[in-house]
């Protein structure tokens, strides 16, 4: 008779050794390929999130606003649209919530920005905006300050790389959700961040699955729609585009006429939208006969916030979400920022979101450290490496920080230039063969020095 088998023998793998090998090595190669973009990407958009908030950090002065009466909506119109002169074919009134108080005029479409001013109560402008930090932290999680397309292109790529690390990281570490619990510290770098990697990776996994996907979709939403409107549409961009968003352009009329006074379409609106919250009002053509007036909005549970109704130069509505309902693929792709960015929850959903950034570049940072220490582990230092990562984790908020710092000292449409020889200096100071100890120390300083700093800088100033 044989011998009954053992606990461990009876166990079952769920997995191949030999597939949970290759998945690993796999998992290894590209976080080595991507790791910088990855790191990049999820530390200027951990800062995103909060992005109302650094603009308001940045700018302090000015009106702090709950509300505005139409009448000074009027006046904000007419103040932007005499500012703007032949330049405004489109002008607009950012309204004030509660995530960003103040009341903004705009000479410009509200997507593509323009002349932006800060208003008080009555509509009257006060200064204008100026927040380029946060404008550069945003184009840089956007697109990396590439050309647009390219660079939606490229972080949609980067996304699609960190969804294929999460998913083989699960795939590579069988035992991930069994440990979930287990952190081992004071024996060797490798285990314990080992350990680290894999519990903020297990914990935090439903997160990172979130803003990873919906970060890939966004990044590639050109592309996409580029193939969409070639095959569905027949090439007719502006077709599809429309079918997401309404109708794009006002009627080709350059007749003068005034322009409506906004009081009687909010009016129109809230009776057939009573919980509607108004976020910002539009007007293309502004002045002629061909004039639209559009009135965004969002409602409560709604994760899309760019509802709208649009009324022509008499007043009347031509396209309203009751008559012309978004579909489903439109409603989908629309809530996508918000979910990306936390932008749905309020000030705690933000910190939450901010948190689990955080943790995200700690996986990241530690993934690389394991496989650094694993190869002093086989008797294959790479110590030239090992500080050219040093120079990536430090590097970067030091040089966010000086960055912050510009705007204060005269220098206002420098981050980019700054950003690149900021860059420049850190990596070919990874070049000098210095203790790596001593190169990280250095590094973790000058970066906590420089954040100090921006933080005293904004605070006297």
């Amino acid at each position: 008779m044989n011998a009954p088998l053992s606990a461990k023998q009876r166990r079952k793998r769920l997995l191949p050794t030999s597939f949970v090998g290759a998945v690993l090595s796999g998992h290894s190669v590209l976080g080595l390929a991507v790791s910088v973009l990855i790191y990049l990407t999820c530390l200027s958009g951990t800062i995103v999130v909060f992005a109302q908030e650094l603009e308001r950090w940045e700018q302090p002065a000015g009106p702090v606003l709950t509300s505005v009466t139409p009448a000074a909506i009027d006046r904000g119109l007419s103040e932007i649209h005499a500012k703007a002169g032949s330049d405004g074919r489109a002008i607009s009134v950012q309204l004030p919530s509660e995530a960003s108080p103040r009341f903004v005029l705009i000479g410009g479409s509200i997507e593509g920005g323009g002349i932006k001013w800060i208003a008080n109560a009555e509509g009257r402008p006060v200064g204008p905006v100026i927040h380029p930090v946060t404008d550069f932290l945003v184009e840089l999680h956007a697109n990396l300050h590439l050309p647009r397309i390219a660079g939606l292109a490229v972080v949609g790529l980067i996304g699609v790389a960190l969804l294929a690390l999460l998913i083989s990281g699960v795939l590579a570490h069988p035992r991930i959700f069994r440990e979930a619990f287990t952190l081992r510290r004071g024996g060797s770098l490798r285990v314990q961040e080992a350990d680290l990697h894999n519990r903020l990776g297990t914990w935090g996994m439903p997160f990172f699955m979130l803003v990873t996907l919906t970060g890939a979709v966004l990044g590639a939403f050109l592309l996409m729609f580029g193939g969409m409107a070639a095959t569905a549409y027949k090439g007719d961009f502006r077709r599809a585009l429309t079918e997401i968003v309404g109708p794009l352009d006002s009627r080709e009329d350059r007749r003068p006429a005034v322009v409506p006074p906004i009081s009687p379409l909010l009016v129109a609106m809230k009776a057939r939208e009573p919980s509607a919250e108004i976020q910002s009002i539009e007007i293309q053509q502004p002045g002629t006969r061909g004039q639209t007036i559009s009135v965004f909005f969002e409602e409560s549970g709604q994760l899309s916030h760019d509802q709208r109704y649009i009324f022509d130069a008499d007043g009347r509505v031509v396209f309203s979400p009751r008559v012309q309902p978004r579909s489903l693929r439109a409603g989908a792709l629309l809530s996508l920022p918000p979910l990306h960015f936390g932008w749905f929850g309020g000030l705690a959903t933000k910190v939450a979101y901010g948190l689990l950034g955080l943790a995200l570049c700690v996986v990241t940072s530690s993934g690389m450290t394991i496989w650094f220490a694993r190869r002093r582990d086989q008797g294959r230092p790479a110590p030239a490496w090992e500080r050219f990562w040093t120079a990536t984790v430090w590097g970067q908020p030091a040089t966010f920080a000086l960055i912050a710092i510009l705007p204060l000292i005269g220098f206002h449409d420098h981050a980019l230039i700054v950003c690149i020889m900021m860059t420049g200096i850190v990596y070919g100071t990874a070049c000098i063969a210095l203790s790596n100890d001593l190169f990280n120390a250095a590094f973790r300083y000058c970066a906590a020095a420089l954040l100090a700093a921006a933080a005293i800088f904004h605070a006297m100033c």
